[in-house]
């Protein structure tokens, strides 16, 4: 039986750890907060307590015999803390890793089409951060990066904010982005795992760039709501963070996921990843 070890049993580690779980997959991973998973851990998942600034309670015998690595833990402060705290435990691991980081890494490209081979500019401190800590997965262990872009699913959608009212369409001019389905994200991965080639990028992205208010109103008109009135960026009042994520106005594109890979995306666009959410009562 194979280990898989993920560090961030989150939005993507724990389905991710599910569909690798039924392909006959030991898991292994972290959380900032165990008990929140007491449930895996009764499907026989090792879960151990992993933040930044606290490395593991047994790094040896964590990582002892593990087959595969993955990290869906972001860049902090601009450094990685999983290589800050145990890349020297790491240092001879010779198995399958992946790491999964963010368009936000492309330059602002409005127009054009941000592939697997466009050169890296980003235009946030947390693009700059991603950007850092990608090098160091691929110069440690030849990682394979998944570059996500906006990551949705069930209990993570417009549908979830226009519920309980706080829900907001905030407008850019020419600012449109890519999504990607979380259903797709772990199919993407696993099927890398099937076919790896060390220091392969793959960007997570579906096939139809949108403005954010165009999905909400889609969202609202699915459900029967009425969307939020549109407001222009600067009269938002939105955190540095968030504003952070209109700055960069960017199409993302894969030349891995279908020919490489062999997949089709289950959701291609956000209109089929929304009525399949709303179909299963999200």
């Amino acid at each position: 039986m194979k280990t898989a070890f993920i560090f961030g049993l989150g939005y993507v580690g724990v389905p991710l750890a599910h569909a690798l779980a039924d392909q006959g997959w030991h898991i292994r991973g972290t959380t900032r907060t165990p008990s929140r998973l007491a449930a895996k851990a009764d499907l026989g998942w090792q879960i151990m307590q992993f933040e930044s600034g606290q490395p593991l309670a047994d790094p040896k015998g964590a990582f002892a015999d593990v087959d595969a690595i993955i990290s869906t833990i972001t860049a902090i402060g601009g450094s990685d803390p999983v290589l800050d705290l145990h890349g020297n435990d790491l240092a001879h691991f010779a198995g399958w890793s992946g790491y999964v980081s963010a368009t936000s890494v492309y330059p602002d490209m409005p127009e054009a089409i941000c592939y697997e081979d466009t050169p890296v500019a980003p235009a946030t401190k947390r693009g700059k951060a991603r950007v850092i800590a990608e090098a160091r997965w691929q110069q440690a262990f030849g990682t394979e990066i998944f570059r996500a872009a906006g990551i949705y699913g069930p209990g993570r959608s417009p549908f979830d904010a226009l519920r309980d009212g706080t829900a907001r369409i905030i407008e850019r001019e020419g600012q449109v982005f890519n999504r990607i389905h979380v259903d797709d994200i772990c199919r993407i991965i696993i099927a890398a795992m099937a076919k790896p080639r060390p220091a392969r990028i793959i960007n997570l992205a579906d096939h139809k760039p949108a403005p954010q208010g165009d999905v909400v109103r889609h969202a609202a008109a699915l459900i029967g709501l009425n969307p939020p009135l549109p407001q222009k960026l600067e009269d938002a009042n939105l955190s540095p963070m968030a504003k952070s994520f209109y700055v960069s106005r960017r199409r993302v594109g894969s030349k891995v996921i279908k020919p490489e890979l062999g997949l089709e995306l289950l959701y291609p666009d956000y209109e089929t990843g929304l009525a399949a959410i709303l179909a299963a009562g999200g």
